[in-house]
């Protein structure tokens, strides 16, 4: 069920970019990224007698590529690790005391980042790379965690993409709501000029 909802989730987000997004060189981007996302989705790749999904992978490379490309500040270099170790921490809990369904789990986990998220920058692109890299190097700490202790069953990627997608859907509302509001303020504004202008 899960998995189908984060291809819903990343069709959903693939509309927001594409027909709602500035026209810029990051929105063909995130297009594509997305695209290759869902392809990749049903693919597994076995390394080192580990199974791992080809869109994690994916965004692993993805991310390792956007954080090197990207000049952030040490402050955001720190939030990708803090979110990474926070990541691998709550689902190591998770296994240790399981007293949550996967409805509230992902529920706390969707808050939670983004909540952080807000705290760590407000520039949307960096909000975009500290998550997806923070969130993919948390799982795969989390996975070498689970193999280094036997635990291979616990690895659960389609909690890893419905968490993932559900913040970056959040991050695609409020963008998209902030943009409403401003334009709104710019129409009335407008209005406001040219009633003082006719008076």
């Amino acid at each position: 069920m899960y998995q189908y909802l984060s291809i819903y989730l990343c069709w959903v987000l693939w509309c927001f970019v594409t027909f709602f997004m500035s026209k810029q060189g990051k929105r063909n981007t995130y297009s594509i990224v997305l695209l290759l996302f869902l392809i990749l989705l049903p693919y597994e790749i076995i390394i080192i007698d580990l199974p791992m999904n080809g869109s994690f992978l994916f965004l692993l490379a993805y991310s390792v590529f956007a954080t090197i490309q990207s000049n952030l500040t040490f402050k955001k270099y720190f939030s990708i690790l803090l979110m990474s170790y926070l990541y691998a921490i709550y689902f190591i809990w998770r296994i240790t005391s399981p007293i949550l369904n996967d409805f509230s789990f992902i529920t706390i986990a969707v808050i939670s980042g983004f909540l952080l998220l807000q705290i760590s920058s407000k520039n949307l692109h960096q909000q975009i790379t500290i998550l997806i890299a923070g969130v993919s190097f948390g799982q795969f700490l989390y996975s070498i965690i689970c193999r280094s202790y036997y635990l291979q069953y616990t690895i659960n990627d389609t909690h890893f993409f419905s968490i993932l997608f559900s913040i970056l859907l959040l991050m695609a509302i409020q963008h998209s709501w902030e943009y409403l509001i401003i334009k709104i303020e710019n129409v009335v504004k407008m209005v406001e000029f040219r009633k003082r202008w006719n008076s």
